[in-house]
């Protein structure tokens, strides 16, 4: 029996770098997490006013302005206004509502429920890269111990002889789209309609969609399958009488 040749160390160093990736971005949303954890307690809660938009060109890039938002809101009898918002979307509009988090210690730091779930959000980014980095890992070994007769059966698995099936366009889609609709909602729901909340969402379900599409088709080559080892038997049954 003839063993497939070894996989080459580039495909392997490719599926590191992809759990590297995964590892490094946990521990940043981690750190981050665990550092917005321990401020929430010194942490206040209000609803600010969007007064102005300003571009600030020292912090531009060579094609990208940078814009900030200007805001107004209360603090207890305290009134807050002209107050730099380190955030911009696009969506948002003179006289809109935005819900911020300011410091009791100094109440015109202020930041949005986005930068507060930051860290959060980070963690989301990881699971794509860990969870596809570990299952091709663990797919590249495997299919190193196979015979390439092996291999073309995988390859060849048919639902009418169209539609092919790989367990990889099951864990690939989900492991990602899960994910990044789940960001997309956060942006969405906490920004107020956020434009790039939208297309995470949208991103997000066509990949879930295709995911879907081939747990459906998983489930139809399996029932076909048992069936066809039901006709067999019952052929080899039929034989033997």
């Amino acid at each position: 029996m003839t063993k497939m040749e070894p996989v080459s160390n580039l495909g392997k160093f490719g599926r590191v770098l992809l759990i590297a990736v995964g590892v490094i971005l946990m521990v940043v949303g981690i750190f981050f997490t665990s550092k917005q954890n321990i401020s929430e307690s010194n942490t206040g809660e209000c609803t600010a006013t969007i007064v102005g938009f300003k571009t600030d060109t020292k912090n531009a890039t060579a094609h990208t302005e940078y814009t900030e938002t200007i805001v107004d809101y209360k603090v207890g009898n305290h009134d807050y206004n002209n107050i730099s918002l380190g955030q911009y979307e696009a969506q948002w509009n003179l006289g809109d509502k935005l819900t911020i988090f300011y410091s009791k210690d100094d109440p015109s730091n202020i930041k949005t429920k986005t930068m507060t779930y930051g860290g959060w959000l980070i963690i989301l980014l990881s699971l794509p890269f860990l969870i596809i980095g570990i299952f091709m890992l663990v797919t590249m070994r495997r299919n190193a111990a196979k015979t390439p007769e092996e291999i073309a059966e995988d390859e060849e698995r048919t639902t009418a002889g169209k539609l092919k099936y790989k367990v990889s366009s099951i864990v690939i889609p989900l492991s990602a789209g899960i994910p990044i609709t789940a960001m997309g909602l956060i942006f969405h729901l906490l920004e107020h309609s956020s434009v790039l909340g939208i297309l995470l969402i949208v991103l997000g379900g066509i990949a879930i969609f295709a995911g879907l599409r081939s747990v459906i088709l998983y489930i139809i080559i399996k029932y076909r399958h048992r069936k066809e080892i039901k006709k067999l038997l019952k052929q080899q049954s039929e034989i033997k009488k």
